[in-house]
């Protein structure tokens, strides 16, 4: 009769194969917890908008809609477009990026613009409005705009070449408290400077000119996009730092305009227009930094 102890111990397939299940889950579990938390974002600043907009519906200020091309319209419409590719640029840098300080930044971005299109997705149901701007974009901003393509809405020799000098920018209020930003002095920038489209521009997704231009200042063409998705590995944090930066900066001459009271009789939109400049200006002051700090150059201003 042979003992029982004195058998060789034989692996359990079943708890060798629960072990490997298990370790297959863990490691996708990550990704699909970023899925969902993407998702989840996005759909919490639409709902934040649906609330705002059911409250300002009881607002009897809310009843005077702007004209359909004044100034708060234009910047709803061509803001949320403009905040879509800088929240699609953050959920890239959240797939594929690996700087943990890069990816908290892109987490911050995701979440606030994701809000504030939601806020004026909902002021332009309200108004009776279409959420794409069917003109030109920025013509409300009053740079000569027609509902026509193919109107310049500047002169590209009054722009120096070269892009943007970062030793010079000026972001306005916004303040940046207490950090040192070393060298760089935010004190002349000028933003009524800053390049215009040369034409309306075509949809998202839509094919873009030989010339590769963007639809506003700052934003990535179809072709950098492309490049971008493409990107893996520590290169995708640093391109997302200069992608972000320049689209930052680019849609720093919008909110300032609508932010006037001359140009925007809604003080609720003059308000968010202020709290985004002030949210970019700290944020453009700290990417700068980022930049610097990880031996990258800004990209010029397109």
């Amino acid at each position: 009769m042979t003992d029982s102890s004195d058998r060789p111990e034989t692996p359990d397939d079943t708890t060798t194969s629960v072990a490997t299940d298990d370790a297959v889950e863990t490691s996708s579990r990550p990704r699909i917890l970023l899925a969902l938390g993407g998702a989840a974002l996005l759909l919490f600043g639409v709902g934040l908008g649906l609330l705002i907009q059911a409250s300002l519906a009881e607002d009897p200020t809310g009843e005077d809609s702007p004209a359909a091309n004044s100034a708060a319209v234009g910047f709803a419409q061509d803001m949320t477009r403009h905040h879509e590719q800088g929240v699609e640029l953050a959920a890239i840098e959240l797939e594929h990026g690996t700087d943990p300080e890069v990816r908290s930044m892109a987490f911050d971005i995701l979440t606030a613009q994701s809000n504030e299109i939601g806020q004026m997705q909902s002021w332009l149901s309200r108004w009776g409005r279409p959420v794409t701007n069917p003109g030109a974009t920025m013509a409300w901003m009053g740079h000569g705009g027609s509902d026509t393509e193919g109107h310049d809405h500047s002169d590209p020799a009054d722009h120096t070449e070269g892009g943007h000098d970062h030793g010079s920018m000026d972001h306005g209020d916004g303040g940046h408290g207490d950090m040192d930003h070393g060298d760089m002095d935010h004190g002349d920038m000028d933003h009524g400077d800053m390049p215009m489209p040369t034409s309306g521009a075509p949809a998202s997704g839509a094919p873009e000119s030989d010339a590769e231009q963007p639809a506003m200042p700052g934003m990535a063409t179809s072709t950098e996009m492309e490049q971008f998705r493409a990107m893996r590995g520590p290169e995708v944090d640093i391109r997302f730092l200069q992608l972000m930066l320049r689209h930052h900066e680019g849609g720093l001459h919008m909110m300032e305009y609508a932010a006037d009271p001359a140009n925007v009789e809604q003080a609720y939109v003059r308000d968010l227009a202020s709290s985004m400049k002030r949210t970019q200006d700290k944020e453009i002051a700290i990417i700068t930094q980022m930049l610097a700090l990880r031996g990258a150059q800004p990209l010029p201003m397109n």
